[in-house]
């Protein structure tokens, strides 16, 4: 039976990628901050099946020590900081977290897969924002575009990247690389924008009426995949992703944040007039993002199956039963 371990395992995608491997069959040890995992979409009875441990990124003892006490055979390295917004009030923070807290681990692989010759398969969940500025010349982006990101986020991805990579070459590591575009689903936080436009209208739907949504800036279009989507893209790149390989996970199709939010409110059946916040908008945010998946389908036969639509009606589903 393989065994797993999830970084990150209580995480929004975390808590899905596990589901989705206890649904297999497969034993799961999820890593986590703090000494307990913080459930919100995971089931009891599926977290009794996992075996918990903690992870601090940021300390070198505490990320050697999981990666010793855990002989995986596969590794889905999920942990870390993933807000580009707050990237942008605390620049050092992703870097430290991201870039350096995934180094430690790489370092401690290389180091146990030369002494016992034993080389798990190992996944970092990376992130569409390396592409950043290039974003406005290339559309759909591929992995062959440069990277330009526009936030101490997508550049401590681009870090965590460059280093994966270079352990693959230099260590030998069975490596694979995502680079994740937005997706979204039951259970992501509210510092998002499908979440928070979800919550909003939730909110209209349960006082009865209508009322107005306010966002930064509802043109803005972006790739949206559903994270059960993801996951098992995630888990179909550890079987047939080329290592030391870099791939979009993305849905291809692109959707305005008017367009989310009307599809909320007739998911919803409430009114929503929607209010410009300048004070929302990101800076520098491109006005169109999409990315092309041809690379990961062809490694593994992947393409989405959960339509948009679908994505934000559970999601309303879940504010509605928090």
């Amino acid at each position: 039976m393989t065994l797993n371990l999830v970084t990150g395992a209580d995480g929004f995608v975390g808590q899905h990628l596990v589901a989705e491997l206890l649904g297999r069959g497969e034993d799961v040890v999820g890593a986590v901050q703090g000494a307990e995992p913080k459930l919100t979409t995971l089931p009891a009875a599926a977290a009794d099946r996992v075996h918990w441990v903690t992870l601090e990124l940021e300390q070198e003892k505490s990320v050697r020590g999981v990666a010793r006490s855990c002989v995986a055979d596969r590794i889905f390295h999920l942990a870390g900081l993933s807000s580009p917004a707050d990237s942008l009030a605390d620049p050092v923070a992703p870097m430290r977290v991201n870039a350096i807290g995934t180094l430690y681990l790489l370092d401690e692989l290389a180091m146990m897969s030369r002494g016992s010759g034993h080389y798990p398969v190992l996944l970092i969940s990376g992130s569409g924002h390396v592409y950043g500025a290039a974003a406005a010349r290339f559309q759909p982006l591929s992995e062959e575009h440069p990277l330009e990101p526009l936030n101490p986020y997508g550049v401590s991805k681009v870090a965590q990247e460059m280093f994966a990579r270079q352990f693959h070459r230099s260590h030998g590591l069975s490596v694979v690389v995502t680079r994740s575009f937005n997706h979204t689903g039951p259970g992501q936080r509210s510092t998002f924008v499908a979440p928070q436009l979800a919550a909003q209208v939730q909110g209209m739907r349960e006082a009865g009426g209508a009322g107005t949504v306010k966002v930064g800036d509802p043109t803005v279009r972006r790739d949206f995949t559903d994270v059960r989507d993801v996951v098992e893209a995630y888990v179909a790149l550890t079987e047939s992703g080329e290592p030391g390989g870099v791939y979009n996970v993305c849905s291809g199709s692109a959707y305005a944040v008017g367009d989310l939010l009307d599809m909320l409110a007739r998911a919803a059946g409430v009114g929503v007039t929607v209010e410009t916040e300048v004070g929302r908008a990101r800076p520098l945010d491109a006005p169109l993002v999409v990315g092309s998946n041809a690379r990961l389908a062809a490694a593994t036969g992947w393409t989405p199956k959960i339509p948009i639509e679908r994505s934000l009606s559970d999601l309303l589903a879940w504010c509605a039963g928090r």
